[in-house]
């Protein structure tokens, strides 16, 4: 087998890099119009938060080929062979889905953040056992729902933080 690999989906990782560069720059703004420490502390903390969440993001990938399933994080590898696996199960929460591949030992969760979602979950119900896989996964392969509340929110948020540049930058524009 070809190994795959599965990142996160574009439509998520966009709206994080533009909430972490407009914070970034409400940061920059701020600290060069001359504001008091006090006031850079929201900027700083919404830069670093920001900064942290899409190198996470960008971090993550899922990766199957003839061993198992590796699940790769900003702060660690983890991997279960398709033998150990003895159950794929997932939790639907209206439109987030939360997919967990558990043996003996460990598991291995994952959401429906990431792209090809429909090829991922194939692909896994191909390489287990079919006593292994939970009886809502094949629904969900043939119609993976995608949810979109957090790209809007990020995106709102990205709204906001041009919003407050703006309001910095206005002084000078007068």
């Amino acid at each position: 087998m070809k190994p795959k690999e599965y990142r996160i989906r574009t439509a998520l990782i966009v709206p994080h890099l533009v909430c972490t560069l407009m914070a970034l720059g409400l940061l920059g703004t701020s600290w060069h119009q001359g504001e008091p420490p006090g006031r850079l502390f929201i900027p700083a903390l919404l830069a670093l938060l920001f900064t942290f969440l899409t190198i996470n993001i960008l971090s993550r990938r899922l990766r199957i080929d003839d061993r198992g399933i590796t699940q790769r994080r900003l702060y660690g590898a983890k991997t279960l062979s398709f033998e150990e696996i003895l159950r794929f199960d997932a939790t639907r929460m209206r439109k987030r889905v939360f997919f967990a591949l558990s043996s003996a030992e460990n598991y291995l969760l994952f959401s429906n953040a990431y792209g090809d979602l429909k090829d991922l979950i194939h692909t896994l119900i191909q390489r287990l056992p079919a006593a292994a896989i939970g009886e809502d996964i094949p629904p969900l392969a043939e119609n993976p729902p995608l949810h979109l509340g957090s790209i809007v929110t990020l995106w709102l948020m990205a709204g906001i933080l041009g919003v407050g540049i703006f309001l910095q930058i206005q002084p000078l524009l007068s």
